[in-house]
């Protein structure tokens, strides 16, 4: 039994060598499927924002302002104040920008009083060294190698 042994680790270590090309494969793969997918690669991304607005009136014209806005293309859901004049978005990014909504709130008569400034200097706390979009790749290159996310229903 003891002369068995090494024969088979050597065996053992003679094929891993012959077959080395595909120890990173099998580990990408085995990082990529360790883990079901996360259940937020399955939607659409979506963003909010919230302006402030002058007086829309009556409760009635909040109401209609607010069904004018939602059928807007790429609006997911959209709320009018008129307690406290305000709007907030819940938009798809990609089918519809900022300043879109921003012209589409002008068309329907409304009018936006306080647009929240952009920062422009640097944040003021450590950030991460690692840009955010390499995180995003990295995120994105593990989904689409994991084989579990065909197995699952969403």
């Amino acid at each position: 039994m003891a002369l068995r042994l090494p024969a088979r680790l050597s065996t053992i270590f003679r094929f891993l060598i012959r077959r080395s090309w595909a120890i990173p494969l099998v580990a990408l793969l085995l990082w990529a499927n360790w883990e079901a997918p996360e259940m937020h690669h399955y939607v659409r991304p979506i963003e909010m924002t919230v302006w402030q607005l002058a007086p829309v009136g009556s409760p009635a014209a909040a109401q209609a302002l607010r069904s004018q806005l939602a059928a807007e293309p790429g609006v997911a859901a959209c709320a009018v104040s008129p307690r406290t004049n305000c709007v907030a978005f819940v938009y798809h990014p990609g089918e519809v920008s900022l300043p879109g909504l921003y012209a589409a709130i002008g068309r329907h008569g409304a009018r936006v009083i306080d647009n929240p400034p952009a920062r422009t200097g640097p944040p003021l706390i450590r950030q991460c060294p690692v840009p955010g979009s390499y995180l995003v790749l990295l995120d994105r290159v593990k989904f689409a190698l994991n084989l579990r996310r065909f197995f699952v229903s969403a």
